[in-house]
């Protein structure tokens, strides 16, 4: 961890990135659209009104109520002319235009314009809960004020929690802000000083720069993240950030987003850093590397990624994914961050339902897919290259990725023949394959083409009220055409072919019983219980002189035995409903499985495999014992040495005031052994404390260990968070949000 910086330079970095921020944060403002106030009708109502016909004003005394449109104009004395909308009052004035409203002591005023003079006025907009102060308010426009003396605040009461005053501040809504001399005051304690501020007044989606993000890390240095929004048209925006790191330089990113339909949409970003560190294999550059990937010796680094999903003609849509970076340690190191692996990954989740490959994987994935559905039947198109970061970076190694260009495949759902009692399903597809280098020593690493049909038969078959049979029959027919192809015999045959049986039956039956405990979670309980077994059947084929290029080219011979043992409870409550009636309400309260295999091969083979004759019991558990308590499971046990060879358990707690907890552990025998928990308290009722940490069991290492505090008020929120993650990198952000203003910082 760096030394903390010197009080001096902290007060001015602090005073200069505030005032950078509070110069561009995201903040809205609510604005009542102008109406057109001559052809409005006025309405006054007093204790007393009398006419001064010399001046040709309405003269209004005690519990005055001027009212015209969306306006109403309240005060203790009004004089208002008919002709010219002028309206001068005093005493208690409260003018409200809409959802909007201004008090003061008195205001000159025309209710047609707009346009008048507050004193010791208050603005109060909506939208987000904007209060504007000041002795003199000089309303300018529709849309704009001029304010001497006066403050700014999204918090309610006389003491704010916080606010902004300035001598001479200017507002336009639906555009900037700008004041002079100014101080944030935290309740009545000025915090910092700025000569000269500005901050945009939007309700709209306008182009300005957003809330920025910094904070500190051992590998990054000192950091300040500065985006630009750009609002490009309806359809269409942009943000650009400029990533500043002491230690590393600056690094610029850009993202571009368009909407044009909700099936036509698409999201790119491109970021580019030039690094002034590198990995020289020494210790002096030792936090500049990472022990998983090859050593870094680049400077020039950037990161492109783009989705995009679009409509087309015919019915036709096509999804797009690119995911090119420069080098193996690029998405270790920028995880985080405005444009970082994670902010990206969860925008991609979020609006077009795929991410992106770990951020540790050196084999990036970009693809183009077309498809075209019917009601039973799907047309799709799609070619895929796996990118090699590894041996593209370095020319001394061979690059055998497989690459997919294209794959056209044609599938049919399950659906009758006819008026019969058969069903069919169809998988097909025709594939080429490519491989930038290709060797004759190795013949699993060779380019060609193969065409798979695989359709199955099924005669599903009711028997009595509780018992399923299902028979299927399907063949596969798989044809290869290959580039530089020698068999394990020495053939060179271009053209290879392998036909295949796949046979089966499934047998179940339901049984189901209603119980009547009335518990409080559930009046009744629903017991469903499915015993089923299945049988497969696929018959050894000699495959030793075939290419083999994904999975579906080695066709396991297959003779075995599934049973497997369902149970589902489902709870019934009644509720009231909003017309006072009695509603049911079903919730799923315990689920489990057990399953396992027996194979019917020959011994020989079993051994021959390293197959045992009963495979890994398999239990699959979710209970749901109340409201706020979730357990699921899955684990697999071998019954010939009594040993787990894979153990998922996951538990949630939370009670109704938040607080929860929540912890996973797995284990796969010979893979991953992990521990991750996360704790959540709230300690009060503006005070939330988390806790969470990832650690590998198998090393006894950390993965990664994060402590925050996130602090809630009504018009501000302040998070703070350290983490540590594998590589011993350690970064303590902070994230405070003015609300109606934005937030700076990092978390």
């Amino acid at each position: 961890m760096k030394s903390p910086i010197s009080q001096p330079c902290a007060r001015f970095s602090a005073l200069f990135f505030l005032v950078l921020f509070l110069l561009f944060a995201t903040s809205v403002f609510a604005a009542v659209p102008g109406k057109e106030m001559e052809k409005v009708s006025w309405k006054i109502t007093a204790k007393s009104v009398s006419f001064d016909q010399k001046q040709s004003l309405y003269i209004a005394r005690d519990q005055v109520i001027i009212t015209g449109g969306e306006t109403r104009l309240e005060a203790d004395y009004v004089e208002f002319s008919d002709q010219t909308k002028e309206a001068f009052a005093k005493g208690n004035v409260l003018l409200v235009a809409g959802e909007d409203a201004i008090t003061c002591k008195e205001m000159q005023f025309n209710l047609a314009t707009e346009i008048g003079t507050i004193q010791q006025g208050n603005i109060f907009i909506q939208k987000d809960n904007f209060h504007i102060k000041g002795d003199t308010i000089r309303k300018t426009g529709k849309a704009t004020y001029a304010i001497q003396d006066g403050a700014i605040t999204t918090c309610d009461g006389d003491n704010p929690d916080w606010q902004i005053t300035g001598k001479d501040i200017e507002v336009t809504i639906e555009g900037y802000g700008f004041a002079k001399h100014t101080i944030l005051w935290a309740k009545k304690v000025p915090t910092l000083y700025s000569p000269f501020l500005a901050f945009p007044v939007k309700t709209k989606r306008q182009t300005g720069l957003l809330a920025p993000r910094f904070g500190t890390s051992d590998r990054l240095g000192f950091e300040y993240d500065q985006p630009l929004f750009l609002a490009l048209s309806r359809d269409t925006d942009a943000t650009i950030s400029a990533d500043y790191m002491s230690d590393r330089g600056l690094k610029i990113g850009t993202q571009y987003r368009y909407v044009l339909t909700p099936k036509s949409k698409g999201t790119l970003y491109f970021d580019y850093l030039d690094d002034d560190k590198i990995d020289d294999g020494t210790d002096a550059t030792q936090q500049y590397r990472f022990d998983s990937t090859p050593q870094r010796t680049n400077t020039d680094r950037y990161w492109f990624r783009m989705k995009a999903d679009q409509e087309l003609p015919w019915d036709f849509t096509a999804k797009l994914d690119i995911d090119w970076v420069s080098d193996a340690d690029y998405l270790q190191e920028f995880k985080d961050g405005i444009t970082g692996y994670n902010a990206t990954k969860d925008e991609f989740s979020e609006f077009f339902g795929r991410d992106l490959d770990s951020y540790d994987d050196t084999t990036r994935k970009n693809s183009l897919m077309l498809n075209k559905s019917w009601d039973h039947y799907a047309l799709g198109i799609q070619a895929i290259w796996y990118d090699n970061v590894n041996a593209r970076k370095d020319d001394s190694l061979s690059d055998t990725t497989l690459q997919t260009l294209p794959e056209i495949s044609f599938d049919a759902a399950r659906q009758q023949i006819g008026e019969s009692s058969f069903y069919y399903t169809l998988e097909s597809d025709v594939t080429a394959f490519y491989r930038k280098d290709t060797t004759n020593t190795d013949p699993a690493k060779v380019s060609g083409q193969r065409l798979d049909i695989y359709p199955k038969l099924y005669r599903p078959t009711r028997i009595g009220k509780s018992f399923y049979l299902n028979p299927y029959l399907g063949t596969r027919n798989t044809t290869w055409r290959t580039d530089d192809f020698v068999d394990s015999d020495g053939k060179d045959d271009s053209l290879r072919n392998r036909f295949i049986i796949d046979t089966g039956v499934d047998f179940y039956f339901k049984l189901k019983k209603v119980f009547v405990p009335n518990f409080g979670f559930a009046q009744k309980i629903q017991h469903e219980l499915i015993p089923k077994l299945t049988y497969q059947y696929i018959p050894e084929v000699n495959q030793d002189d075939l290419p083999s290029f994904t999975s579906i080219d080695r066709i396991t011979e297959t003779n075995k035995l599934t049973w497997t043992l369902s149970n589902n409870f489902v709870g019934k409550t009644l509720a009231v409903g909003d017309n006072g009636q009695e509603l049911p309400v079903y919730r799923n309260l315990l689920w489990f499985e057990l399953a396992q295999d027996y194979n019917l091969r020959d011994e020989d083979d079993l051994h021959a495999d390293a197959t045992n004759v009963w495979s890994d019991i398999r239990f699959k558990l979710e209970i749901y014992p109340m409201e706020y308590l979730s357990l699921d499971s899955e684990v697999h046990w071998n019954p010939y040495n009594a040993h787990f060879t894979r153990t998922d358990l996951g538990a949630s707690l939370k009670n109704s005031r938040g607080d929860m907890l929540s912890t996973t552990y797995k284990y796969t025998k010979g893979n991953a052994h992990t521990w991750k928990t996360r704790l959540d308290f709230v300690l009060t009722r503006s005070m939330d404390l988390y806790y969470s940490f990832e650690k590998n069991l198998d090393t006894d290492k950390n993965v990664e260990t994060i402590a925050g505090m996130l602090y809630k008020r009504p018009c501000w929120d302040m998070a703070l968070e350290i983490k540590e993650d594998s590589s011993n990198d350690k970064s303590i952000g902070i994230m405070i949000v003015l609300k109606g203003i934005g937030g700076f910082g990092n978390i």
